[in-house]
Parts: structure tokens; sequence; C-alpha cells
């Protein structure tokens, strides 16, 4: 976008820094939409600032932290701009891109370590979200009845939130196994998480 051949790399210079209050690291990818940046942060805020300045439009305060980069498009009403991204207790948001408000907000996995860090997808007015867990930690525990979790995907309606419809990647709940060492009941089958966005064919349907 800024066409930057290779040569003039080595003479750009810092224009503006931001730092994440109460953090130690960056958290998710930025989003550079209209003049504004979009960005999560472990401290479960997401801030829009000014994309030549770097100063901060307004902040939102989710329910756990924020790993996804976030996802811009146009609301119902003209002139309105919608903020969509998920956290990781699995919840989505749906937020006004100019002021910070919120539109609505939806669980879409209950399981305990449900997360999400794929940003989610939104076409013609569907919003596709997906979840993976910190089951693939967790279950190192011998004591941990691994594994139940399921990796799914979430369509909502962008509009208003309404679950559409919910796909799993492993289609078959998961069932008693066979007992560990540990004399621990262990699950199966389980897993595939989906850790990265979604992509949408629109000509294939």
């Amino acid at each position: 976008m800024a066409q930057l051949p290779a040569s003039q790399v080595s003479r750009l210079k810092l224009k503006w820094a931001f730092g994440f209050p109460g953090v130690n690291r960056a958290f998710a990818q930025p989003t550079v939409v209209g003049g504004r940046v979009f960005v999560g942060s472990a401290s479960n805020t997401v801030y829009s600032l000014n994309a030549s300045s770097g100063c901060q439009y307004w902040s939102f305060r989710a329910d756990g932290p924020v790993r996804t980069a976030i996802t811009i498009g146009p609301g119902s009403a003209q002139g309105k701009w919608i903020a969509y991204f998920g956290d990781q207790g699995a919840t989505v948001y749906a937020v006004d891109a100019l002021t910070g408000e919120l539109v609505w907000k939806r669980k879409v996995e209950t399981f305990l370590g449900a997360t999400m860090t794929g940003a989610p997808t939104l076409a013609e007015g569907t919003l596709y979200a997906v979840t993976s867990s910190g089951e693939e930690v967790i279950g190192a525990n011998p004591k941990y009845e691994c594994c139940k979790f399921r990796g799914s995907v979430t369509a909502l309606n962008a509009a208003t939130g309404e679950v559409k419809w919910r796909s799993f990647t492993i289609p078959e709940e998961p069932k008693p196994v066979r007992m560990n060492a540990q004399g621990v009941q262990l699950y199966g089958p389980s897993g595939a998480g989906v850790w990265s966005s979604p992509a949408v064919d629109l000509k294939r349907g």
C-alpha cells in the first residue's frame, strides 16, 4: 500500500509509538481502515487510534484479552461502520467503529478454556467466528480428563449477533475411551481447534 521500494526501507523513521497500559507485550495484529488503527490488547482493551498521530479516539473494555485482529464492515445505517472481534473467552463483539459503543456481543462457546485467535470474517451480512482452546496445554496434566473440546465455526447475523448455525470440526461428540495411568478418565475424539480466520467462497457457496 505504501509503494515503498526496498531501497527506502533502511531510511524509514519512527513517526509515533503507542504503549499498551498495564501489559508487557503486544497481543494482536492491528487493522488500519479509514485513517484509523484498530487493535486489541492483553489487558482486555480494544483501541481506536489516529493512524497519522497515534492519538486515541476511543477504547473499549471486553470481558477478556483480545488477540484477534479487528474486522471492519458497514453497519445497518448509512455512514455506520462496525468493528468485529473476539476475546479469549470465546465471546464475539460488534462495536461502533466511530464511537466505540457496544452494538452487540455473543458468547459462541461455553467450554472452559475455549478461546478465539482468528479474526472474524465478514461476508454478505454474515460474520464467521472460529474457536480454539487451551486444552493443548491443559491436557499435559495427567490428572486432567483430556480431552473434550472441539473446534468450531459459528455463523452470526452481523447486524444482530443472532446465531445462524454452528459447525464443529469434529462432528462426533467426545465419549469416554480409556483410563490413563493415573486412573483418570480420558475422552475422544477431540481437538481440531480453528486458530486462524476462515476464508469464504461466495461464488461456490
